[in-house]
């Protein structure tokens, strides 16, 4: 039985999420409440974590027959309802691969763009954002994530790795070919890490960095 368990089943229980016993066991119950609440950013990432470490002990997810939670993530990270909308019209691989991500990154994220009309794309070119109207965006077949840090986004370039190494290895586990906009190169199977394959980039020349897209080749 858990304090820190207690306290949120009684803050879930207020916003109508549990119905439960406040009695700070991490059972069914709390994680499906804690699955529901997290799809709307009701509850923080350390409450999240805290339910599924729990949960792991209880009866009910060590029967060999029984159905283990499944999104509550290693990661304890989910896709808020923004993200959620900036998908639509997306490539369903594509979106498997960051709903893939988000499980099993170390650092949170956000969707910021998905699918882009040709009036945004223009606009994004004339500011130097981008620099083609041929761009993935527009076919559904990109999307922009961000660093989520301390409750803010980042645009720091470093934190950009760790989105990048969850990125390749969702796309590797779902067969999906991937290319990172931070690189502008394929990254499914390539050896070495997200540092090496920027410096690999700027040796050759390159110099327009893109963290934040991701994209499935033509």
């Amino acid at each position: 039985m858990s304090s820190y368990i207690r306290q949120i089943q009684t803050t879930l229980k207020k916003a109508g999420y549990y119905k439960g016993d406040i009695d700070g066991i991490a059972g069914k119950m709390t994680v499906e409440a804690v699955n529901l609440a997290s799809q709307v950013k009701a509850c923080t990432h350390d409450e999240i974590r805290a339910v599924a470490e729990q949960s792991k002990s209880h009866p009910e997810y060590n029967e060999p027959t029984a159905t283990p939670p499944t999104t509550v993530n290693k990661s304890g990270f989910v896709l808020g309802e923004r993200s959620l909308n900036n998908l639509k019209g997306v490539n369903d691989n594509l979106v498997k691969v960051v709903k893939r991500a988000i499980e099993i990154s170390s650092l949170d994220f956000a969707v910021i763009e998905g699918v882009r009309t040709k009036a945004r794309q223009a606009e994004l070119v004339k500011k130097g954002a981008s620099k083609t109207m041929n761009s993935r965006h527009l076919t559904g077949h990109a999307v922009d994530i961000v660093p989520i840090v301390a409750g803010k986004v980042s645009w720091d370039f470093n934190h950009y790795y760790p989105l990048a190494k969850a990125m390749a290895q969702a796309a590797n586990e779902l067969g999906v070919r991937l290319r990172w906009g931070g690189a502008w190169s394929v990254i499914t199977g390539r050896a070495g890490t997200p540092q090496e394959w920027v410096k690999a980039y700027r040796n050759g020349g390159g110099r327009f960095l893109d963290g934040p897209h991701f994209e499935i080749p033509a």
